[in-house]
């Protein structure tokens, strides 16, 4: 150790067994960011991909008038896209407000922001530590951990088509594999990130609206409950899973008002309640898609063992999930949200009582052109 010049010259053995004591996002992130030395330690961890899960995802909320004296590291600030400051709060230290910059909407002040090139953008949705916005035939992806920004081709639709059902990523931009979905009242839009074109791909039942990645694998999911797993390579092919409903203590398939797919270690689950808006007196339940058997069946879990689950204000974000969160102070079993200002914590399978955080409290699950706050983490995180 006396024959290192300064910190830059650690050996990576002995940064990775730093970067194993770190107990957050901000602190790795913090770290990546020191040097180019440090960066690449990071880089070469060998169990990086386990992060994600690891922490508690990072709330942004958007709307606030100045942003806190201590930056977001490594926010890139000279793209072209004009950005307005958010907070990132941290649940392992919520004393602590980070800086981080967001797309800046005309729709998010109206008539008093000034005009500039999103000016008719909206918000159509967040994974993977990007968010998705689109106007007419212009899509915009936006890294909201570094400030990078991807601009896809213009999609193949008439300029009366708009993207009202949302869009997601399949994986990180960085990922070879990584492609860009966006649905309309009709079909499902697939761009490989890079390609210079879209493809068109539609179930005959309707569009997808949720997507998740689960094993390598991803789903998806339409408004009328039906599962598809989703082939990229070595051709984009929807193929529809037929999945059991019936059985004891099993969903029916309307059971859910509003229905999230998440991913729990090794359970693909699907979480909601029967209304519309999940509230005090409320109950939140989850299935676990079984493909032991055929056909697949959804299978009711009464706990969650050692996972929490993280619920965004807007459906069209996709739920994230930690385990062991009582190492951070948090709550196994347990679905959070946020509302208003309050951290909302819903037990699975119990009602959530009102007094447990202020009175007669429900969750508005939005799907406006306005970003709500929400739930995200780093997209260098956000492995699959």
């Amino acid at each position: 150790m006396s024959e290192l010049r300064d910190w830059a010259g650690l050996p990576d053995g002995l940064l990775h067994s730093v970067i194993t004591l770190l107990g957050s996002f901000p602190d790795l992130l913090t770290f990546a960011a020191t040097c180019r030395f440090w960066r690449a330690a990071f880089s070469s961890f060998p169990s990086k991909s386990t992060f994600y899960t690891l922490f508690p995802p990072l709330l942004l909320q958007p709307n606030v008038p100045f942003c806190s004296p201590r930056p977001f590291p490594n926010v890139a600030r000279n793209t072209f896209v004009p950005k307005r400051p958010c907070y990132v709060t941290d649940l392992t230290s919520q004393d602590t407000l980070l800086c981080s910059q967001i797309p800046l909407l005309s729709i998010d002040y109206g008539n008093n922001c000034p005009p500039n090139a999103l000016d008719k953008f909206a918000f159509r949705g967040a994974s993977f530590g990007h968010m998705i916005f689109s106007w007419n035939r212009s899509c915009l992806v936006f890294d909201v951990f570094t400030g990078i920004d991807v601009s896809p081709p213009l999609l193949p639709v008439d300029e009366y088509t708009e993207i009202y059902y949302g869009a997601a990523l399949t994986a990180p931009l960085s990922s070879p594999n990584s492609h860009l979905i966006v649905s309309t009242a009709s079909s499902n839009f697939f761009w490989h990130v890079g390609s210079n074109s879209w493809l068109k791909r539609s179930p005959r039942s309707g569009t997808l609206d949720k997507f998740v990645a689960f094993k390598g694998q991803v789903y998806g999911m339409g408004s009328d409950r039906r599962l598809f797993m989703v082939h990229l390579t070595p051709q984009i092919r929807l193929q529809k899973i037929p999945v059991s409903w019936g059985g004891r203590n099993s969903m029916t398939k309307w059971h859910f008002s509003t229905p999230w797919l998440v991913v729990c270690g090794d359970m693909l689950l699907m979480v909601g309640c029967q209304n519309c808006f999940p509230g005090t007196g409320d109950v939140l339940e989850a299935y676990r898609l079984d493909t032991s058997i055929e056909p697949a069946k959804w299978v009711k879990v009464e706990k969650l063992e050692n996972w929490a689950i993280f619920i965004s204000m807007d459906e069209r974000v996709q739920p994230l999930s930690c385990v062991n969160p009582e190492r951070w102070g948090g709550r196994s079993n347990c679905v959070y949200c946020y509302d208003s200002g309050h951290l909302v914590v819903f037990e699975l399978g119990k009602p959530l009582q009102g007094d447990a955080i202020k009175p007669d409290v429900f969750i508005f699950i939005c799907c406006g052109s306005m970003v709500q706050p929400i739930w995200m983490v780093p997209s260098m995180f956000s492995l699959c």
